[in-house]
């Protein structure tokens, strides 16, 4: 039996920024003109209740709407990247990569007059096979990443990694700290609780019940979401062909997403990644076995 921590850890809410039919149909596409009202609605859910959180933002959302990248910042929330194209990052080349972070970063610094250090790949697309990310993320600048899903799924994540934050060996031998999104042993196996469909789909009941689990065991949790979740009209709205199929899976869970949000504020205790990381104590070590090199 776990024993509960008499100060609960401090966990961390992020928000991927990005405008959904760009991100998820073709990074060829524009964006449209959806992701900026939903992104303040977002701001306001975090306002409503004092909350502080980490926005890594698109390079393409940085452009097309620069004022709402400043209004992020100005609300006091921490600035980080996203990648600018949101283009996946196991099918591009190292080169391609390290000009998409570069372009990102500086679009970002130059709107907010900080430094980015902290990097979410779109769709946490750095997996055994192109693990020479990491490599390229140090060598631009960043400190912490947050791309390493601690699950294997059918698109992405890495079987064994942890899933706890840790200071990673890339292969050229950088160190890198690694702060994965959240997951909870059930029925034993880990299950993924930390956003996405998981998020929409698992009913509240469960997602507090993993949160708790690792709150008491002493370890803060990183949630992540989108604004388009908090847009429940968009397939009605969008005026684009997209499959049933496509429909159903990217819309379940849509309406009843800002509540379990609203919910999970009030239970627990949020803050940006900074903050979680700042908490921490001693962090671990840890090597990802190389399946490909560079």
């Amino acid at each position: 039996m776990m024993k509960e921590t008499s100060n609960p850890p401090i966990n961390a809410i992020s928000v991927d920024v990005e405008d959904w039919l760009q991100s998820t149909i073709d990074p060829k596409l524009p964006l449209t003109d959806r992701f900026p009202s939903s992104t303040r609605a977002v701001l306001d859910a975090f306002a409503s209740r004092d909350i502080r959180g980490t926005f890594f933002i698109l390079g393409l959302v940085a452009e097309k709407a620069p004022e709402l990248v400043r209004e992020i910042h100005a609300a006091g929330h921490e600035v980080q990247s996203h990648g600018y194209g949101h283009e996946l990052v196991y099918t591009i080349s190292p080169e391609a990569f390290r000009q998409d972070l570069d372009r990102s970063k500086k679009l970002l610094e130059d709107l907010i007059g900080a430094r980015v250090t902290g990097y979410r790949a779109p769709a946490f697309t750095i997996t055994l096979d192109n693990l020479w990310a990491l490599d390229v993320l140090v060598e631009c600048g960043f400190e912490y990443d947050s791309s390493v899903f601690p699950l294997k799924t059918g698109r992405y994540g890495i079987d064994g990694a942890p899933w706890y934050p840790h200071r990673l060996k890339t292969p050229s031998g950088y160190e890198l700290l690694e702060v994965p999104v959240a997951s909870f042993r059930c029925v034993g196996r880990r299950l993924p609780i930390g956003g996405g469909g998981y998020f929409r789909l698992f009913p509240y009941a469960v997602i507090r019940g993993g949160l708790r689990q690792l709150n008491r065991a002493g370890h803060g949790a990183t949630i992540y979401m989108h604004p388009y979740e908090y847009d429940p009209f968009e397939f009605r709205e969008l005026g684009y062909p997209v499959s049933w199929k496509m429909r159903l899976h990217q819309s379940l869970g849509r309406r009843g997403f800002p509540g379990k949000i609203d919910r999970m504020l009030v239970d627990f205790r949020f803050g940006t990644m900074k903050d979680l990381i700042a908490s921490l104590g001693e962090i671990p070590s840890h090597e990802h076995r190389v399946s490909n090199g560079r």
